[in-house]
Order: C-alpha cells, then structure tokens, then sequence
C-alpha cells in the first residue's frame, strides 16, 4: 500500500462505523406494575418532546417520533431526521418481575427538500438510520426515570 491508501483506508473504516443503521435496544427490571410501567413510559416520552405516534396498553408498546433536524440541513438534505423511541413493557411469568425495553432509532424523511413539493414524483420514504446520541440518551433516560436501576443494551434484535 501506499502512503495515500494508508490514509483513506482507516478513514473509510471509521466512516462506514459511523453509518451503522442497526437499533439499539435497552432494558431493564422496573418496579412491578405493567399499567404503571406504560403510563410512565408514555410520560416520559411526552416530557421529552417526543410526539406520540402509536401506543397500545393492551400489546404493551408505545412509540414516539422526535425531529432532531433544522431547516436548514433539511434544506440542503431534502431529509427530516428523527429521533424514534420505541417502549415496550411486559411482565415475565418465571419471576414476576415487570420489564421495560426501550428501542432507540433515527430516521430520515426524504419528502421534505426545497423542491419535494414542486415535482410529480412518487414518495421518497424514510430511511432508517443509526440511534443518535441523543437519541440513546433519551432511551436511558426513560428506564432511569422509570424506576429501571440496572439497564443493559445493545443492537436491537432483528
């Protein structure tokens, strides 16, 4: 190799490491209580500025959407970025202990450039992308705030 290739390699290396797109989950033992668990995950996503886009008691999840972008980097990406947290709440029947998971994920918008709205062609979508750091921290925040005193993580299951 060569002086530049030496260069570029870790520099691609690192690069390709900062586009990870995987999840990334936490979890923890809460105190016993599954409505109570939802409740202060639903609260906790609220105090957070998250806008709540789904949630169900009864399945145990709710799933709130925070844009993390300014207008002008959505201008010049022609994407929103957003900060998705996922909870799920449920009890395990071995032990009785009620748990909370908290999915942290970003996703980007791609329907928003300067001229999204003066073209014809179909949708873009959304791409999933790699959990901000902000986003990880709102994750843990969430399970500390709930009473989750030892929380674990990594890439979320697939």
């Amino acid at each position: 190799m060569n002086r530049t290739t030496h260069r570029v390699v870790p520099l691609l290396a690192l690069l390709l490491a900062g586009c990870a797109t995987a999840p990334v989950s936490f979890q923890g033992v809460a105190p016993p209580g599954l409505e109570t668990a939802y409740q202060c995950a639903v609260a906790q996503l609220n105090l957070m500025d998250y806008t709540i886009e789904d949630g169900n008691l009864e399945a145990g999840f709710v799933r709130g959407r925070r844009q993390t972008s300014g207008v002008v980097q959505e201008l010049f990406t022609g994407a929103a970025h957003h900060d998705v947290l996922t909870a799920s709440v449920f009890d395990n029947p071995a032990t009785g202990n009620t748990h909370i998971r908290v999915v942290a994920s970003r996703i980007a918008d791609h329907d928003i450039g300067l001229l999204a709205g003066l073209d014809d062609d179909e949708e873009q979508g959304e791409n999933q992308l790699g959990p901000s750091d902000s986003g990880k921290a709102d994750a843990q925040r969430l399970l500390t705030n709930c009473g989750v005193v030892a929380a674990t993580g990594g890439p979320a299951p697939q």
